[in-house]
């Protein structure tokens, strides 16, 4: 059965970082899996007009690799994945059988500090604005069907570990299988 987390969130709420804790969780569990962060499979310029099928294209061929050596469950981060035009291409390359929307939020403070931390270039400004706008439109869009998980103040393995279990990706006991 093949299971994906889909956890988006605006630039600067930690889906990266939170995505690499919960591997991190599931690899001292020994649970097969695979990281993937959607900005990856698209960082070209001039960016074309087929953006969303060069992703997709992307997505399919990692994610294959990926299968072929034993990944079961697949973390995917960016920021809009929630959009139902976003699952549809992510259930093409991937074929799952279960997708589970989880959404990290954090306060605005939060975010502008931690934007304005981690964007030390030129493009920080423009960052800090588009990570604003960012949070606004997943309020907006946010479906019933979304896991809210706030980041905030919280450390990434507490975030990370409520992840996990909002997945049902949990130990029974020793020896158990995950479920």
């Amino acid at each position: 059965m093949i299971e994906i987390a889909v956890i988006a969130g605006p630039a600067g709420v930690g889906k990266t970082t939170v995505a690499h804790e919960v591997s991190l969780q599931l690899r001292t569990a020994s649970v097969p899996h695979a990281v993937i962060d959607t900005d990856g499979l698209d960082d070209v310029f001039p960016v074309p007009e087929d953006q969303r099928r060069l992703t997709e294209h992307n997505l399919a061929h990692v994610w294959s690799a990926f299968r072929a050596h034993g990944a079961e469950r697949l973390l995917l981060t960016g920021v809009y994945l929630h959009r139902p035009q976003e699952l549809e291409w992510i259930n093409r390359a991937t074929a799952a059988d279960r997708v589970v929307l989880v959404e990290l939020t954090a306060p605005d403070a939060i975010l502008e500090e931690r934007v304005a931390r981690r964007e030390i270039g030129s493009g920080g400004p423009s960052q800090l604005e588009r990570t604003a706008v960012q949070a606004q439109r997943l309020a907006a869009e946010r479906s019933s069907n979304t896991m809210l998980v706030q980041t905030g103040d919280r450390s990434v393995s507490a975030v990370a570990s409520e992840i996990v279990a909002l997945l049902g990706w949990s130990l029974r006991g020793p020896g158990d299988t995950w479920v």
